[in-house]
């Protein structure tokens, strides 16, 4: 005789009202949850990703755990193209006329989980920029000749430069790097697009380093503080040595209160092409209102250096105000002194982001004088960015 349940459901018609197997159930809502988790992917990937599905199965490591390497390559870039009036020698060398500054192309692995992984994650990035920015990116604290430092990477006023190229992973809480990477000192950065202002800071260009190249370490503590230790070979090289670099890397983040956070980055021991000696940046990040945010930066140096004697010191000022989610304006006020030396600095601007946030406009307008020599220059500069 047929079991109730069936006879049941025979008699209605109703197959969907047969019971069934446990297994089967168990299977079918895995197979669900990995559709899902596919769907899922696809809607985070986009459009754009197609190159990274694409050669995914090419780049994909083949081991028995797909978590613990991540090598499917996703490929983003940018455009930057910009004028101004006058040179300043802070990456603006080639006045009254248009430049390409940057052609910067970024090629990483996905998204590579979090701190909560229950296996080990490790994933790669390497990012080439070419254009007037490209010399002034290069690893000038290498010897000439070694990776691309005066390499035959130019061509004309625009040349090529790798300012990245590494190994990174979470192990537990631990993240890290292994190759040639930016520096986490200082407040502005070489890529155009992380930056608010055309034009760059006198301390971010003559008292920070760039990149490193080595080993870079970051955790988070049980009060959310994250800490950062490091070691690399010297000053902006890029997989060489200039004499005996070796320098250690330390700093900690932190938030002070609900509305302000601190950053304190230090390098210290053998700086390479800055000589024997330490660096210390101090990134304080106020928010004072829901849309007006100010920023106080400071930065010193204290080498042997030969070629750049004496102590570094600078202090910046910003402030920025978002009148709505396309516009914002900011402020930047700066100070700094080389040998005894103070330069000055004005500088203000817009941001101008329109539509799905891929174009920027950056108009500025920079005033520059140096007490001490009767010196000054004010300066237009713009550029557009087109994200990609």
């Amino acid at each position: 005789m047929l079991p109730s349940n069936l006879l049941q459901a025979t008699e209605l018609g109703e197959i969907t009202a047969l019971e069934q197997p446990h297994w089967f159930q168990t299977v079918s809502a895995l197979l669900d949850e990995e559709e899902a988790v596919q769907e899922e992917s696809v809607k985070k990937v986009g459009e754009k990703e197609v190159l990274g599905e694409r050669f995914g199965l090419l780049y994909r490591l083949k081991s028995g755990n797909r978590q613990d390497w991540n090598w499917q390559p996703r490929f983003s870039g940018w455009t930057s193209v910009g004028f101004h009036d006058q040179n300043n020698g802070l990456f603006n060398n080639h006045a009254h006329g248009v430049n390409l500054h940057q052609l910067w192309m970024t090629l990483e692995s996905g998204d590579e989980g979090g701190a909560d992984s229950e296996s080990p994650v490790v994933g790669y990035r390497a990012d080439v920029v070419f254009g007037a920015d490209g010399p002034d990116t290069q690893a000038f604290g290498n010897p000439a000749g070694h990776w691309d430092y005066q390499n035959n990477w130019e061509n004309g006023k625009n040349g090529w430069a790798m300012p990245q190229l590494y190994v990174h992973g979470i192990a537990g809480r631990l993240n890290y790097k292994v190759g040639h990477f930016y520096t986490p000192a200082g407040y502005e950065t070489v890529s155009a697009r992380d930056n608010f202002f055309y034009s760059h800071a006198q301390t971010m260009v003559n008292s920070e380093p760039f990149t490193h190249t080595g080993v870079l370490t970051h955790f988070d503590t049980e009060n959310d503080d994250t800490v950062y230790l490091g070691w690399s070979l010297g000053w902006d090289t890029g997989f060489a040595q200039a004499g005996n670099g070796s320098n250690g890397i330390a700093g900690i983040a932190t938030n002070l209160t609900e509305d302000i956070a601190m950053t304190y980055i230090t390098t210290f021991g053998d700086l390479g092409w800055r000589g024997e000696g330490y660096s210390q940046s101090i990134v304080l990040n106020l928010a004072l209102t829901e849309n007006l945010s100010y920023v106080l930066q400071s930065d010193f140096v204290n080498t042997s250096s030969t070629t750049d004697p004496g102590d570094d010191i600078g202090i910046n000022n910003y402030l920025f105000y978002t009148i709505d989610d396309c516009l914002s304006l900011g402020m930047r006020l700066e100070w700094w002194r080389d040998n005894s030396v103070s330069k000055n600095s004005f500088t203000v601007g817009a941001n101008w982001r329109p539509g799905k946030g891929l174009f920027l406009l950056r108009p500025e307008v920079r005033t520059d004088w140096i007490p001490a020599e009767d010196y000054g220059q004010t300066a237009f500069g713009i550029d557009a960015i087109v994200e990609f």
